[in-house]
C-alpha cells in the first residue's frame, strides 16, 4: 500500500480508499516581468509539487492535513469562516467557498497533502495548491473535469480577492495546463497558449535556491511597473497604436529621455523577443541557442531591469563557466529567490559540490539544489 494512503489512514480511520491527485509547481524558464505588460512567457510545469489525498464523508466535517505543518484543522460545512483565517488552510477555504458559489455541492470530507516542493522557493505553491484543491473537490463532488484555462482563472480569482495577493496569471494557468516533456509559450494578454516540446535528453533542469530572502521583490515589483507605465505613455505620444509594452520597437526607446525608463523597456522588448527565439530554437531541438537566451535574458534583467542580487548573479555566472551547463538564468521577481539552469545530467554532482563550496566562501551559507523534468499538469493519480 502507498506510504501516503497508509498516512491518511493512520490520520483519518478507516475507511474508503482515498483518490490521490497531483498538481505541479511551475518554473519560468524564460520570459521575467513581462507577464504584465501583456508579453508572452515561456513556463513550465516540474515534476516538484503537491499531492492530496480525499475521500468524502457524511459528517459534515472537513479535516485537513498538511505533512508541512504537521497539525490537522477541521471545520464544518454549517459554520464556514467566510474571510482567511492567516492558516495555509486558507487556500483550500476560497476553493470550497467559490465551489459552493458555483453550486457545486460539496460536502464533509477528509484531505491529506503532501508536497515535494521547497518553502519560499517561488515555484509556485500557492497556485498549485489552488489548483489541486479545485480540480480534487471537482472530479469528486461534481465528477467532471473542470475547464482548465477557466480553472485558473478562477484560482487566480481566489488569489486576488480571497488570499488578498494580487498576483498575474501565469502560475495558476502553468500548472492547469502543463505538459510532460513541454515548456508552454503563454501568450499573457489573450491566454492563447502552444505546448512546445522541449526535449532534454541528457540533461536536466537545475533549480538552485539562493536562500536569500526576497525583501525588496514587492517594493521593486511596484516600482518597476510604474516604470513600464511611464515607458508605455512616452512611447504612446508617437504610437497611438501601442498597446504594450512589449510590442514596441528597439529603436522607439530612443524617444525615452531617462536613462532608467530607457532601460526598463529595453528589458520588455528584448526579453520578449527571447521568448520567441527561444521556442523556435526548442521546436528545432537546438537547446544550445536556448541555453544563450537564458544567459541573456539573465543579463538584461540584471543590468536592464534590476531586479537581480549579488547572490543570483553569482550563481549564474559560476555556472557560465561550469562545461556541462548550457543556460542558466535567475526566475521569479528577483532581489533573491532562485536561479534555473539546464545542466548535463551526469555533471550534476561535481557541478552542484563546486557551486555550493564556491557560493558558501563567499556568503557564508549554503544554495540548495533540486533537480527535476518538464511535467503533467495537475491530474489525478492511478496506481499500478
Amino acid at each position: 500500500m502507498n506510504k501516503q494512503v497508509i498516512q491518511f489512514f493512520e490520520l483519518f480511520g478507516p475507511g474508503s480508499t482515498p483518490l490521490r491527485f497531483f498538481c505541479p509547481g511551475r518554473v519560468n524558464l524564460i520570459g521575467e516581468h513581462i507577464d504584465y505588460l501583456g508579453g508572452s512567457v515561456m513556463p513550465t510545469a516540474i515534476s516538484l509539487g503537491i499531492t492530496a489525498l480525499v475521500r468524502t464523508t457524511e459528517s459534515g466535517r472537513i479535516r485537513l492535513f498538511s505533512t508541512d505543518f504537521e497539525s490537522t484543522i477541521e471545520l464544518t460545512m454549517d459554520a464556514l469562516p467566510t474571510e482567511k483565517q492567516g492558516r495555509w488552510s486558507d487556500y483550500v477555504l476560497g476553493v470550497i467557498l467559490f465551489l459552493k458559489k458555483k453550486g457545486i455541492p460539496i460536502r464533509g470530507f477528509d484531505l491529506l497533502i503532501d508536497s515535494s516542493l521547497p518553502k519560499g522557493s517561488g515555484l509556485s505553491s500557492s497556485a498549485a495548491l489552488e489548483v489541486l484543491i479545485y480540480y480534487s473537490l471537482s472530479k469528486l463532488f461534481n465528477d467532471s473535469e473542470p475547464d482548465r484555462t477557466q480553472m485558473a482563472l478562477n484560482c487566480q480569482q481566489i488569489e486576488n480577492e480571497f488570499i488578498g495577493v494580487s498576483c498575474g496569471i501565469m502560475d495558476q494557468f502553468a500548472v492547469a495546463n502543463g505538459k510532460k516533456d513541454h515548456a508552454m509559450q503563454l501568450d499573457c494578454d489573450s491566454l492563447t497558449f502552444e505546448h512546445i516540446p522541449i526535449r532534454l535528453d541528457e540533461y536536466s533542469l537545475l533549480i538552485i535556491n539562493s536562500n536569500r530572502p526576497r525583501q525588496l521583490a514587492e517594493s521593486a515589483y511596484n516600482q518597476r511597473r510604474q516604470e513600464c507605465d511611464e515607458a508605455l505613455r512616452i512611447l504612446g505620444q508617437n504610437n497611438a497604436r501601442l498597446a504594450n509594452l512589449v510590442d514596441a520597437g528597439l529603436s522607439e526607446i530612443q524617444a525615452i529621455e531617462n536613462s532608467t525608463i530607457k532601460k526598463r523597456a529595453r528589458h520588455a522588448i528584448t526579453e520578449q523577443q527571447r521568448v520567441k527565439q527561444s521556442a523556435r530554437a526548442l521546436a528545432q531541438n537546438d537547446l544550445e541557442t536556448f541555453g544563450k537566451l537564458m544567459y541573456e535574458s539573465h543579463t538584461s534583467l540584471s543590468c536592464d531591469f534590476e531586479v537581480s542580487c549579488k547572490e543570483l548573479d553569482f550563481i549564474v555566472h559560476n555556472l557560465l563557466k561550469e562545461e556541462g551547463c548550457l543556460g542558466a538564468r535567475m526566475t521569479g521577481a528577483g532581489f533573491g529567490g532562485c536561479c534555473i539552469a539546464i545542466v548535463q545530467t551526469d555533471r550534476f554532482s561535481d557541478i552542484i559540490k563546486q557551486l555550493e563550496t564556491d557560493y558558501t566562501v563567499q556568503f557564508g551559507y549554503a544554495p540548495l539544489f533540486y533537480a527535476c523534468q518538464p511535467s503533467e499538469g495537475v491530474h489525478m493519480l492511478v496506481d499500478d
